[in-house]
C-alpha cells in the first residue's frame, strides 16, 4: 500500500497545513489565512496577493463516486467562488484543497462553469492525495505537522538532471522547462535520495514509472532537441510520447531489479533513472519505488506546464 499521511482533524490544522504547502512549493511567505473563524471570509480561506492566488480549504469525507454527492460538492465551490467574484476579488487562481480523493470531472466541470461564465482566471483542484504527496518532500511540514511519524524509509530528495536543460520554475517547485542548448546532454535524469531510518536493512524490489501526456495547446512546431549524449550507466526506460490525448491510462514503465537492492540501517540510498528521450512536451511524471514493507509514491513532476485538467467540456456530471 502506498503510505499517505493521516488527514487533519480540524479544519484550522487543515488551512495551516495547506497555507504551509502554498509558500513553499511556490517559493514564497506571501500566502496568509484570510481572517479567522467566526468572521465573514467571503469564500477565501489563505490569498497571497503578491501571486494574486486564493485558496478555498474544505476539509471533507465524501464519497464523490454518488452523483448526487458530488453535484453538492461542485454547487458548493460555485458558490464560495461567486461569492468570491461578487466581493470584488479578481484572482488569477483559485485552488481548491480538499481531503477528498482525486476526481477529473470536479475539475473539468468547474473549468466549464468559468468557460461559459467568462470569468478569467483558472482553478486547480488539489485532492488529498496531491497534498500528502506534496508534503513528504518538504520535511519541516511534515515534521511540523505529522512529528510522531516514524517512518521505516522515506524519500528525502528528488532532482531532475541535466539542470541547465531542465530547468526548474520561479514559480512552481515542481515544474520543469526543456531548454534546447546545443552540445548538452539532454535527456532527463530523475536523481532520487532515499533515507532508511530503521535499524534493520531493507530491500528495493522494483520500481514503477508512470507519464501521462497533459493536454495543453501549443503553437507553432516543438523544438527539435539536439546535442543528445550517449546515456551513462543508470537504470533506463523509455516513455511512450506517442499517446493520445484521449487516453486516460499512462504510460507505465516497469525497472524489475535482478538482485534487490540492500538499504542498510540508518543509511541513505541514491537512485537515478534515465529516459531514452528528451521531454520536449507537456507530460505529467512520478514513480513509485517498491520496497519490501512499503511503496513510495515520489509526487508529481510536471514539464513544460503544470495544467492537468483534461479540457472536457462538462454538460452533465455521471459516474
Amino acid at each position: 500500500m502506498i503510505y499517505e499521511l493521516p488527514k487533519p482533524k480540524s479544519p484550522e490544522t487543515f488551512e495551516n497545513l495547506v497555507c504551509d504547502i502554498a509558500n513553499s512549493l511556490y517559493k514564497t511567505t506571501s500566502f496568509n489565512l484570510y481572517g479567522r473563524k467566526g468572521q465573514k471570509q467571503k469564500g477565501i480561506d489563505i490569498i497571497s496577493f503578491d501571486l494574486n492566488t486564493i485558496i478555498q480549504c474544505k476539509l471533507r469525507s465524501l464519497n464523490i463516486n454518488k452523483r448526487e454527492t458530488k453535484l453538492n460538492f461542485i454547487n458548493e465551490i460555485i458558490k464560495d467562488i461567486n461569492n468570491i467574484f461578487s466581493n470584488g476579488f479578481k484572482p488569477s487562481k483559485i485552488i481548491i484543497a480538499t481531503t477528498i480523493e482525486n476526481d477529473t470531472t470536479i475539475q473539468d466541470y468547474l473549468n466549464t462553469t468559468l468557460l461559459f461564465n467568462n470569468i478569467g482566471c483558472t482553478i486547480e483542484f488539489w485532492s488529498w492525495t496531491k497534498i500528502s504527496s506534496e508534503m513528504f518532500l518538504f520535511k519541516n511540514i511534515v515534521n511540523k505537522y505529522y512529528s510522531y511519524r516514524d517512518d521505516s524509509i522515506e524519500l528525502a530528495r528528488i532532482e531532475v538532471l541535466n539542470k541547465s536543460i531542465y530547468q526548474k520554475s520561479k514559480t512552481h517547485e515542481r515544474l520543469y522547462e526543456f531548454k534546447n542548448i546545443k552540445n548538452k546532454n539532454q535527456l532527463p535524469i530523475f536523481d532520487f535520495s532515499f533515507i532508511n531510518n530503521s535499524d534493520k536493512t531493507i530491500l528495493l524490489n522494483s520500481i514503477e514509472c508512470f507519464c501521462e501526456m497533459l493536454p495543453v495547446a501549443r503553437a507553432g512546431f516543438a523544438p527539435k532537441p539536439n546535442g543528445i549524449l550517449k546515456p551513462t550507466k543508470k537504470f533506463l526506460i523509455d516513455f511512450n510520447f506517442n499517446l493520445s490525448l484521449t487516453n486516460d491510462k499512462p504510460d507505465i514503465q516497469y525497472i524489475e531489479i535482478e538482485n534487490p537492492i540492500y538499504v542498510y540501517p540508518n543509511s541513505p540510498l541514491r537512485i537515478q533513472i534515465q529516459n531514452k528521450k528528451p521531454l520536449i512536451n507537456f507530460y505529467k511524471i512520478y514513480f513509485i519505488f517498491r520496497f519490501n514493507d512499503i511503496d513510495i509514491k515520489t509526487p508529481e513532476l510536471f514539464f513544460n506546464s503544470h495544467q492537468t485538467y483534461s479540457g472536457k467540456i462538462v454538460t452533465e456530471i455521471s459516474v
